[in-house]
């Protein structure tokens, strides 16, 4: 079990690696993080995690495949719901 805290780095680590991948031209691969820290996420509250989900959804933009227009529908979802002026 982590102590509070972890899962929102955990989230932070998933949200660069996917990023990482997308950048690398890895769309397929990235999809998958991506994914996972969009469910984990949906159940922290952080301006943070809201703003890294924003680059996110830029390092992902390139893509048109079905793994990252679902990813990105959801990743723009979860920002819309919860807006933050912290910088990308």
């Amino acid at each position: 079990m982590h102590k509070p805290g972890f899962d929102r780095v955990r989230v932070m680590d998933r949200i660069g690696l996917a990023a990482a991948l997308f950048d690398e031209g890895e769309a397929e691969r990235g999809a998958h993080p991506a994914q996972q820290a969009l469910d984990d996420a949906a159940r922290i509250d952080s301006t943070l995690v809201t703003s890294r989900l924003n680059t996110l959804l830029h390092a992902a933009r390139p893509y048109k495949t079905t793994a990252v227009n679902d990813l990105r529908n959801r990743a723009r979802d979860l920002t819309a719901a919860r807006p933050t002026t912290v910088a990308a």
